[in-house]
């Protein structure tokens, strides 16, 4: 059983907030909490403004979200961690080698395929991204 989910990227404010928006979306009435991290993160920014207007043009909002910094506590307390690259799994099991079991790739269900980091990109790198993490997060979605 899920009870709490971590997306995870580097600075949270592309990917890993786009993707927590997007799951908790999709979890409406489950019993699932669904937070965002980074892995170097610009702690205490929002999300970056064209992936909200991406978010925005699907519906939904990310405008509440501020970037934080991932550490042990917040390892140890989810259920499933959803990375964006293989070094992002790489680095959280330096840090947490203990979370192996339930760290994975967002795109584990589309042949382990990352999602590439957008930041300070054209709006079409976002637009890739975006699909990428919509992908990843209907799969995981279904085994939620």
């Amino acid at each position: 059983m899920f009870n709490r989910v971590l997306m995870v990227c580097i600075g949270n404010i592309c990917r890993s907030p786009t993707a927590e928006v997007l799951l908790r979306h999709r979890l409406q009435g489950k019993n699932i909490v669904v937070e965002s991290a980074g892995l170097a993160a610009v702690v205490g920014h929002p999300i970056d403004a064209t992936a909200q207007v991406l978010l925005n043009e699907h519906g939904l909002n990310g405008e509440s979200h501020v970037a934080r910094q991932i550490d042990r506590a917040m390892i140890d307390s989810a259920d499933l961690i959803l990375a964006m690259e293989r070094k992002h799994l790489n680095a959280l099991l330096q840090l947490a080698p203990h979370a192996r079991g339930k760290t994975y790739l967002l795109g584990k269900w589309q042949d382990d395929t990352a999602v590439p980091d957008p930041y300070r990109q054209p709006r079409s790198a976002f637009e890739q991204a975006y699909q990428l993490i919509n992908s990843g997060v209907s799969s995981w979605a279904a085994h939620l």
